[in-house]
C-alpha cells in the first residue's frame, strides 16, 4: 500500500517531458526583419529561446528543440526552417476521391 502511494506521488512530482514551455512562432517573427543568416538574427532568436546545447542533438521536431544545437549556423537554420514554414500559407490543395 505504501509503495503504491510513493509511486503515485513520484509520478505527480516528476514533470512530464512535454511540460517545457513552447514558444509560439509569433514571438519569433520579428526576427525575420533582421538580415537572413546574420549573427543579429541568431541573437534575436536566442533572446526568445535561450540556447542549451546537448552533446548529441537529434533533428528538431519543434522550434524549442533548436536550442539544443551547438553550432550557430545549425541553430540559425533550424529556427529559420520553422519560422519560414509557419509564415508561408499552406497552398496545397486536397483532392477529392
Amino acid at each position: 500500500m505504501k509503495m503504491a502511494f510513493f509511486l503515485i506521488a513520484a509520478a505527480f512530482l516528476l514533470p512530464p517531458k512535454s511540460s517545457m514551455a513552447q514558444v509560439p512562432i509569433q514571438t519569433l517573427r520579428p526576427c525575420l526583419d533582421i538580415e537572413d543568416q546574420s549573427k543579429e538574427r541568431l541573437n534575436c532568436y536566442d533572446e526568445r529561446i535561450a540556447p542549451t546545447p546537448k552533446k548529441t542533438a537529434t533533428a528538431a521536431k519543434t522550434v524549442g528543440d533548436c536550442r539544443f544545437l551547438k553550432e550557430e549556423d545549425e541553430r540559425l537554420n533550424c529556427f529559420n526552417r520553422f519560422v519560414n514554414n509557419a509564415s508561408q500559407p499552406n497552398t496545397s490543395k486536397k483532392t477529392k476521391r
